[in-house]
């Protein structure tokens, strides 16, 4: 597996301990965020403040969260990952995930880096197999 730019593990680091600052200070100013669940984009921003907003409801959204990586794959400025992510969610979720109940899914992100910052965020998540 190839190693994993600082930049993107102090992220990664950062998210699953559900700090919203650390993850910010990973983040160019204008920094672009996609979420992508089965073929359509669920939620899109563009501009830290907007990532700020987003993130910080994921971190209400959840008890706990972990991606961990199991593959990278760098070329130039992208840096392709693919996580095996689980969570215990916190509250009713409008998507019909409710809460308690535990996630496990795999899922790919797409970096991409300019000025020692994170400019870009793809998440493509698999199909969630829900338990609980």
């Amino acid at each position: 597996m190839n190693s994993l730019p600082g930049i993107i593990q102090t992220y990664i680091d950062a998210y699953n301990r559900m700090d919203v600052a650390a993850m910010l200070a990973c983040l160019s100013d204008d920094v672009t965020f996609s979420n992508i669940s089965g073929g359509e984009v669920t939620a899109e921003t563009s501009g830290k403040q907007a990532f700020a907003e987003l993130a910080n409801l994921g971190v209400q959204a959840f008890a706990s969260r972990h991606q961990k990586v199991v593959n990278v794959i760098s070329v130039v400025d992208t840096t392709l990952i693919e996580v095996d992510y689980s969570a215990v969610v916190s509250v009713d979720l409008p998507n019909g995930w409710k809460a308690g109940q535990n996630l496990q899914f795999r899922g790919g992100l797409a970096f991409r880096i300019a000025g020692g910052l994170v400019v870009s965020i793809v998440d493509q998540s698999g199909h969630s197999e829900k338990t609980g």
